[in-house]
Order: structure tokens, then C-alpha cells, then sequence
């Protein structure tokens, strides 16, 4: 029997108690039996080193999974030089954008349950959003302020799932609407969740819902929406129904939900012109549930969610989605005119992309179905339902102009691909 919640699990007295999952993250002894090339893994470990030797990051953690086993695990470098501390699969970190599947699994199960609507307007559920209105222009008139409209198309519960709810976020300053945002930032506010959505909803769009792909606070919506639809605070419902029956006791929006301390939180270091690696003397942290970013949590802990998700919505007796739910949430649903020219091989799908066949000539940038996503302190997921694998790669670093390009996704997806030796 699949029970998907600790709320259904106790309905049924005839159950036994749900199954501690994967906590041991001890590999195979013959990676070769999942079907991986050892000196693939091998090239993995060596690169890991290099980069933390060279302090391109402080350290790393790399999990590889197939169905439910595990295939490989690298570490390397510290997680703290104060303290000498290695970094591990247990280090935690603070997962940021990696927050934003977890927030759309919550919906998708919502949707099973008939208490969401993919194409429900995003006002049912939270009554602010029902008097948005959208920029004329995404700068200001000569009397300052931003003229507006109302939208020719009302916001749906998709469009947050696929970024084309015409939202912003904090990455732009360039225009009026964009320091708009920045100067209204969600996590600079005050109030709880509700209170940051009431923020949100007074900001105008950049553009009518569905018509394009702008990263936004889309999926901070989304949690408010788990909150207003499931009658449970958002933390609560992570909690509930997707963190304690995988076993993530080392994932949560605060201290007091997780088994570490903030003085076990793996700190951040940024790049100085010299690039040398120094603290961040004030690392920031949400003090409220942002389903779009305020997760913090561990690769081994991420890796029953990723194993979950490449197994199609179920790890062990426990099933969060049904596999036609997990399939859609990793589906493209955006078309390339949403997106633009630098998606190329790939689309989005629900709070992550998606790897489609590459057209004539182009090179494959994985394996068609892939799902994706990282954060901004550079961690990485990726799984592939059609082979069961999902890769895990965290590290702690603070963006910066002095830091080493590329991104740990770039380092580490490549080599695992050619670690796969699947028939």
C-alpha cells in the first residue's frame, strides 16, 4: 500500500510505521551494476578537487542516484575555515531556488487532492491578486509614476507554475518597474507570508499573464496558495505531507523544524578581488516561508526528493504524486516564443526546465525528459525519469563579480552524463 502522508497513515491503524528512506547514502560497491563507468565517477571526484583546491568554491558534495540505490558519492573541500569543518553530504545549506520544485510538488499534490486548478485564477485562492494591474511601460512617466492597465489576461495557477504570470523579481534594475520591485523586495519586508503577498499584489506586471517567461516571485505565490488552499501554514504542509514521510529531517524554512543548529548552517563565502574566498558577514536568510527560495537543507536530504521525483512521484512505500502528476510537473509547458532564443534544447516545465530532443545539428544537452533546477548559492539538481537517475551537487557560495565561472551545474552535470554508461 503507498501512503503519501503521515495525516493518511494515520488513518489506517493496519499500516506500519513509514520507512526511515535512503539515510545511509552508502554506494554500491560496483557502480557498473547501475550502469556507470567507474573512471566517469572517478573524473567527478578528481574535478571536485580541483575546483576546492583552487578555492573556486569552498567545497562540495555530489550524490548519484538510480532508482533507489545509490551509485556514487564525492566530497571535498571545507564547509567552514573557521572551523576546519569538511564539506559533506550532511553539511547543510541553504538550497534557495531549489526550494521552488518542492513548492510545485506541494501544489501538484493540492491538484490530486481537487483543492487546486491549474487554470484557477490565482484570486480565488488569495483575493489580493484580483485587482492587479499591468505596466504600460516598464518606465516611469514624466510625473514618476508607472502608468497601468488592467490585464488582458486574468493569472491562473499555471502561469505561476510556468513564470508567465507577468511578475517580477529582484534581479532587475535597469527599469522603473524593475527598482520597483527591488525596493519592494519580499525578503526586505515585514508581516508573514499573507502579508508579503498583499506586498506583491499592489506591483504591477510586466506584461499580461502567459505571455512570456520572466523568473519571478511566481513560486513565493504558489506557497501562499498551498497555505490558503490546504488551511495549513505552507511550513506546515512541507512538513506534513513531502519532508517527514521522505525522512528530511535536515530540510525546513526554520531552525527550530531541522536536526542542526545555525551554527551547523554551512556558512557563505564570497570572492574578493583578489579572489580569495572571505565570509559573508551577514548571510541572508528569509524570516518567513518563501516557497521560491528559504529552504535550507542537506544533498542527502535533496536526494530523497530527487529520487522520488526521476522514480515518478514515489521513494519506497511512500508516494507524494501519482505518476501521472509527477510526469506533467516535468513536462514542457512553455513554447519557445514565451521563452525566447537562449533556451534552445530545452523548455519549462512546472518550477523547473526540461530537456527536449535537439533539432537537426544541434548537440544534446542531456537526455530528453530531464527535469532541472539550481540556486542561487550554486547548488544543482537534476533527474532523468526515463533512466531513474538524479545527480545532487551542493556547495555554499555567494554570487559576486570576482567569482569563478562557470557554475557547479556546468562543472558537474557534463561529467555525469559521461559517467553513464547505459545501454
Amino acid at each position: 500500500m503507498l501512503i503519501r502522508s503521515l495525516a493518511a497513515a494515520a488513518l489506517l491503524t493496519s499500516v506500519s510505521p513509514l520507512p526511515v528512506l535512503a539515510q545511509d547514502m552508502h554506494p554500491v560497491e560496483d557502480p557498473r551494476a547501475l550502469g556507470f563507468d567507474p573512471a566517469g565517477l572517478d573524473a567527478i571526484d578528481a574535478r571536485i578537487e580541483d575546483l576546492s583546491a583552487a578555492h573556486a568554491r569552498p567545497g562540495y558534495a555530489v550524490i548519484i542516484t538510480r532508482g533507489e540505490q545509490v551509485a556514487y558519492v564525492a566530497e571535498a573541500g571545507t564547509a567552514n575555515f573557521e572551523t576546519g569543518e569538511a564539506f559533506t553530504i550532511d553539511t547543510p545549506v541553504r538550497i534557495a531556488s531549489m526550494t521552488k520544485p518542492v513548492t510545485a510538488v506541494a501544489i501538484m499534490q493540492l491538484v490530486e487532492d481537487g483543492l487546486v486548478q491549474l487554470d484557477a485564477p490565482v484570486s480565488q485562492y488569495l483575493p489580493a491578486f484580483a485587482d492587479v494591474q499591468v505596466a504600460l511601460s516598464p518606465m516611469a512617466g514624466p510625473d514618476g509614476v508607472i502608468a497601468t492597465r488592467a490585464p488582458d489576461t486574468e493569472m491562473t495557477v499555471e502561469h505561476l507554475l510556468t513564470h508567465t504570470a507577468g511578475l517580477g523579481y529582484l534581479f532587475e534594475a535597469e527599469t522603473d518597474l524593475g527598482q520597483l520591485y527591488l525596493d519592494n523586495s519580499l525578503y526586505d519586508g515585514e508581516g508573514d507570508l499573507m502579508a508579503r503577498m498583499e506586498q506583491l499584489a499592489d506591483l504591477p506586471l510586466y506584461t499580461d499573464p502567459g505571455e512570456t517567461w520572466i523568473y519571478s516571485y511566481s513560486i513565493d505565490v504558489l506557497g501562499a496558495i498551498v497555505q490558503a488552499a490546504s488551511g495549513m501554514p505552507f511550513e506546515d504542509y512541507l512538513e506534513t505531507e513531502i519532508f517527514t514521510p521522505l525522512g528530511m529531517d535536515s530540510t525546513g524554512f526554520f531552525f527550530d523544524d531541522v536536526d542542526f543548529t545555525e551554527d551547523e548552517l554551512a556558512p557563505l563565502y564570497v570572492h574578493d578581488e583578489a579572489g580569495e574566498l572571505v565570509l559573508v558577514p551577514e548571510s541572508p536568510f528569509p524570516d518567513w516561508p518563501s516557497g521560491g527560495g528559504g529552504l535550507v537543507s542537506t544533498a542527502t536530504d535533496y536526494a530523497q526528493f530527487a529520487m522520488m521525483l526521476a522514480n515518478g512521484g514515489t521513494l519506497g512505500d511512500v508516494q507524494i504524486l501519482q505518476p501521472d502528476t509527477a510526469a506533467l510537473m516535468m513536462s514542457p509547458h512553455t513554447t519557445p516564443e514565451q521563452l525566447g532564443e537562449r533556451w534552445e534544447a530545452r523548455r519549462f516545465a512546472y518550477a523547473g526546465d526540461v530537456v527536449i530532443p535537439p533539432a537537426d545539428g544541434e548537440t544534446a544537452r542531456g537526455i530528453p525528459g530531464d527535469y532541472s533546477w539550481g540556486g542561487l548559492f550554486d547548488t544543482d539538481f537534476f533527474v532523468s525519469p526515463a533512466t531513474r537517475v538524479a545527480v545532487i551537487t551542493t556547495t555554499q557560495i555567494q554570487p559576486g563579480p570576482h567569482r569563478p565561472e562557470p557554475r557547479t551545474s556546468a562543472q558537474i552535470r557534463p561529467l555525469a552524463y559521461q559517467a553513464m554508461a547505459f545501454d
